[in-house]
């Protein structure tokens, strides 16, 4: 933990540095255009960054193996981190299965989770009250070490937590978090803020746009936490898309998240351009099919969610080769770290510009 947490203390610092400052190696918006002619990844030139345009954070991905390597696609990476985010999100490193690997040692993204899961959780061979005990322990003792991790201007370096994630997955509800632990998403909050008074606490989920009945029950269940008293500051719209999907829904299902009241983050965006396959490769019009969607994405996000409420947007990864479906060409750049068209959409949303 302590390694994880000094790298992601020197991301924080470097990208704050960034903001003050405004100066920094020249990798994404202003250095970008070219492309590859006319394959889809030409985005235009821009002469400001993505955390210089919106007035709420633009966060990405990072990892402890990327931070701490010298390689040269990793120098990259950490350019166009440093240029055009300030805030990060850790992709696996806070992942209880890679910091709670025994019931008794603490090793901070998602504090529970259907997935990703320690394997002592299912040979646990102690009582259901014994297990309750250890994963709250653990939600609390994490929650409870990261606050005491400031920054320069002394705030604590991890400002969110996603408390639970997905509870609304199929898989969820037969898995051991939920069989030996009865109310088990508002003892996880309870559990977080006894770590943290002020820290924000999330509740994260997929197909919060595109899934209207699952939209509701998520809805139904922070109304609940909420009448009980539950300590709930957020929701996370992880807005995994695909270029054409979801339409309508998409501005509805932002409305109805603002609705609630609570903080609004869209979590984990990306825009797939290769749903169901087909694609070998990504072409003009699935590029900008792909950028009017991310354009759709930011704008709404910008223009329905109150000041406020805007927690802020963080994209799940940088180049389309590492991202968990790239085959799909779900980033906003190129395997050479070139922006793509869907750069350029994004920023015209985040500027407040609707698709045409």
């Amino acid at each position: 933990m302590k390694k994880v947490m000094t790298l992601l203390f020197i991301a924080v610092m470097i990208i704050g540095c960034s903001s003050d400052s405004g100066s920094g190696p020249t990798v994404g918006g202003p250095s970008g255009g070219g492309g590859n002619g006319g394959d889809g990844n030409d985005g235009g030139e821009t002469t400001e960054f993505l955390k210089d345009i919106a007035n709420f954070p633009i966060g990405n991905i990072v990892s402890a193996q990327k931070l701490n390597s010298s390689s040269s696609d990793n120098l990259g990476f950490k350019e166009v981190l440093l240029d055009e985010f300030n805030s990060i999100t850790a992709e696996n490193d806070m992942k209880v299965s890679n910091m709670f690997i025994s019931p008794t040692r603490v090793h901070g993204h998602t504090l529970a989770w259907h997935n990703q899961q320690p394997s002592w959780f299912n040979s646990f061979s102690g009582t259901d009250e014994e297990f309750e005990t250890a994963v709250m322990d653990y939600i609390t003792a994490t929650v409870t070490h990261f606050a005491e991790e400031k920054d320069s201007n002394g705030n604590s370096i991890v400002a969110s937590w996603d408390v639970f994630n997905e509870a609304f997955d199929p898989n969820a509800s037969s898995n051991v978090l939920f069989t030996k632990i009865d109310d088990v998403v508002a003892k996880c909050f309870t559990a977080a803020r006894a770590g943290d008074p002020d820290v924000k606490l999330f509740y994260n989920d997929y197909n919060i746009a595109g899934s209207p009945d699952k939209r509701n029950n998520i809805i139904n269940m922070v109304d609940d936490l909420i009448s009980r008293d539950i300590p709930i500051d957020g929701i996370g719209m992880q807005m995994h898309l695909n270029h054409d999907w979801p339409t309508s829904d998409l501005p509805s299902a932002i409305q109805d998240i603002a609705n609630t009241g609570l903080l609004v983050h869209i979590s984990e965006l990306d825009v797939k351009v290769n749903y169901g396959g087909g694609q070998t490769s990504l072409t003009t019009d699935r590029a900008q099919a792909q950028a009017n969607q991310y354009q759709n994405a930011a704008y709404y996000f910008t223009t329905i969610v109150p000041a406020a409420q805007q927690h802020g947007i963080t994209i799940w990864g940088f180049r389309d080769q590492d991202s968990w479906i790239n085959n799909d060409w779900p980033l906003l750049f190129d395997n050479n770290f070139n922006p793509k068209l869907a750069y350029d959409g994004f920023v015209e949303g985040l500027k407040g510009n609707a698709v045409n």
